[in-house]
């Protein structure tokens, strides 16, 4: 005759099992563990216009380590903050977002026209294979 699970004494994991026995108490409570749940990280409405590193890498979309490199190499407005009470203390390095969008609106802007063709090339659905097809043949012949 076969147990129950209703009268077995409930186990550590806080669930009703008769499996005790079969394994320790510890691999028991591991199968009963679930992973904390993270939450989202992301950037206010409206940022300040000094990032710390990680706030700047969200922003863009790079990497920790690729936004100290390119700080390092002057292809950022990037600004390192000193404690002045520590002289010889650990600079944060802070990039200026501001400066940084407005760069990027003059590239955009003085950009050659051959770039600006992208805006051409957009479609609000994807084009039928057939039709890419015989563009590309009318243009061979």
């Amino acid at each position: 005759m076969q147990e129950s699970t209703q009268n077995a004494p409930e186990s550590l994991c806080g669930t009703r099992c008769d499996h005790q026995s079969e394994i320790s108490e510890a691999e028991h409570l591991k199968t009963g563990r679930k992973a904390p749940e993270r939450q989202e990280i992301r950037l206010s409405q409206n940022p300040s216009h000094l990032l710390s590193k990680e706030g700047f890498a969200m922003y863009i979309g790079k990497t920790v380590d690729a936004i100290v490199s390119m700080a390092k190499a002057g292809k950022l407005p990037a600004v390192y903050m000193a404690d002045p009470l520590k002289p010889g203390g650990n600079a944060e390095l802070y990039i200026n977002r501001k400066a940084w969008d407005e760069a990027c609106d003059r590239l955009t802007e003085n950009a050659p026209q051959e770039w600006h063709e992208w805006e051409n090339r957009l479609f609000l659905f994807k084009p039928a294979a057939g039709s890419r097809n015989k563009r590309i043949s009318k243009k061979a012949a």
